[in-house]
């Protein structure tokens, strides 16, 4: 059974950090866990107005040094009453928020990060590029990232989750997914529905033009192959703790993926996430990626051990 006891949650003083604190509560409160506001100030440790507001101007506040950001954090949090968890605040100052973001997540003992992003506008591309992106490719922590356009309205019940799609490619990263997926579902007696995308050759395929070739018949049996191993992939044991509904599909993973989960109506996306290589970059950049600014329901990467610190 995975556990969250201590969530990190960034914020840049936006609505959409603002809505990402919202998800973290959600699940603090499942799990009795206590959420970590984290506020980045870029070196030197004071800046002349916080860009936050419906109008995308201050409220008036000018933040000149981190105890006056520290004193903003419950006004802009809406928290005059209590949300039922334990919240601290942080502020640090760094050249570099992702780095900033993952000391923060090491020294404050963080079993998971919650960060939100921008929508799909050419800011988005800015800030996925430069801090989420990075927090994504490099945390050894779990990281959800809650998408500015996700539904306002928290599912109530033991969990925040009512239906979780888990996709897997069956690599070592995936598998390890499987397990904060098959917990998730557990912990909310949600559905978990397990997903993985075959890509089948086009019709009239012919590798050898001397020889007959039944395309139709191979991407048959590539889709029943990978119905079989989805089903062994998945111990017998996750399954047992919740509901659960394999479904294979033959396309790009990500337009699967995406599709799926808005045929379903999930309201969580679980990913794993490779290393930190050129090529993990290059995968990361065609599938998770392309997810986490198109879904419009949270995502969850998690990454494998062995590359954790790789």
């Amino acid at each position: 059974m995975v556990l969250f006891k201590q969530i990190l949650c960034p914020i840049d003083f936006s609505e959409f950090s603002r809505h990402a604190f919202d998800r973290a509560v959600g699940i603090a409160r499942g799990y009795d866990a206590g959420i970590a506001v984290l506020h980045v100030l870029p070196l030197p440790a004071a800046v002349h107005t916080v860009p936050f507001g419906p109008e995308g101007g201050p409220f008036g506040v000018e933040v000149v040094d981190r105890h006056r950001v520290l004193a903003e954090f419950p006004k802009f949090l809406s928290l005059e009453q209590p949300v039922g968890v334990p919240v601290t605040y942080h502020v640090t100052e760094g050249k570099s928020a992702q780095k900033e973001i993952l000391r923060a997540a090491e020294k404050l003992s963080a079993d998971l990060v919650v960060m939100g992003t921008h929508g799909r506008s050419g800011f988005e591309h800015v800030l996925l590029g430069s801090v989420t992106e990075k927090v994504l490719r490099t945390s050894p922590v779990p990281v959800l990232t809650v998408p500015a356009h996700a539904p306002d309205v928290v599912p109530t019940g033991r969990g925040p989750f009512t239906r979780i799609l888990y996709a897997t490619d069956f690599s070592p990263g995936s598998e390890h997914a499987l397990r904060y997926a098959a917990s998730l579902a557990e912990h909310a007696a949600a559905q978990l529905i397990l997903l993985h995308s075959v890509e089948l050759l086009p019709s009239g395929y012919d590798p050898i033009p001397v020889m007959a070739f039944d395309v139709t018949a191979y991407n048959s049996a590539l889709q029943e192959a990978a119905k079989g191993r989805l089903r062994s992939f998945v111990p017998e044991a996750f399954r047992l703790g919740c509901d659960t509904d394999d479904v294979v599909t033959s396309g790009r993973p990500y337009v699967e993926i995406l599709r799926v989960a808005a045929e379903r109506k999930v309201d969580l996306i679980v990913l794993g996430v490779h290393g930190r290589s050129a090529l993990d970059r290059l995968v990361f950049g065609s599938t998770t990626e392309h997810i986490v600014r198109r879904a419009t329901c949270p995502v969850l990467t998690v990454r494998d051990y062995e590359t954790a610190g790789a």
